[in-house]
């Protein structure tokens, strides 16, 4: 009797154990798909921000040789948000970090201030 339970026992705990795996592939996944879905996102706003870049500069009212006012400190900002929206998505891919986590919500609080920060005439949101 005591060998059926210790038996038992072993297979529940290689169950319960099973069962965590089972949770943390589904978890990952999930987190995969999210981290695809707002790369996607991420790459439509670049290519949106691509886009309305080309367009100030084609402007027939600025002239060939004449920078368009801002534009450097746009590219700048543009680098910066890049960076930490890189830096924010490296981490979660890493598995160690998830969206709960402080760093995560810092540098997503730090994303929407550079996203706020952005000139109006750039902003694709």
């Amino acid at each position: 009797m005591q060998r059926e339970q210790e038996n038992a026992m072993i297979l529940l705990k290689k169950q319960q154990a099973e069962l965590a795996a089972m949770r943390l592939r589904y978890v990952a996944t999930e987190e995969k798909e999210a981290v695809q879905q707002d790369r996607k996102e991420l790459d439509s706003i670049r290519n949106d921000l691509n886009g309305l870049k080309e367009q100030n500069r084609m402007d027939p009212t600025h002239s060939v040789s004449e920078p368009v006012p801002g534009l450097s400190q746009n590219a700048s900002a543009d680098e910066h948000l890049s960076r930490l929206l890189e830096e924010r998505d490296t981490l979660l891919r890493t598995g160690v970090y998830t969206h709960q986590d402080r760093i995560i919500a810092e540098l997503n609080r730090q994303i929407q201030d550079a996203i706020k920060d952005q000139p109006e005439t750039v902003r694709v949101m």
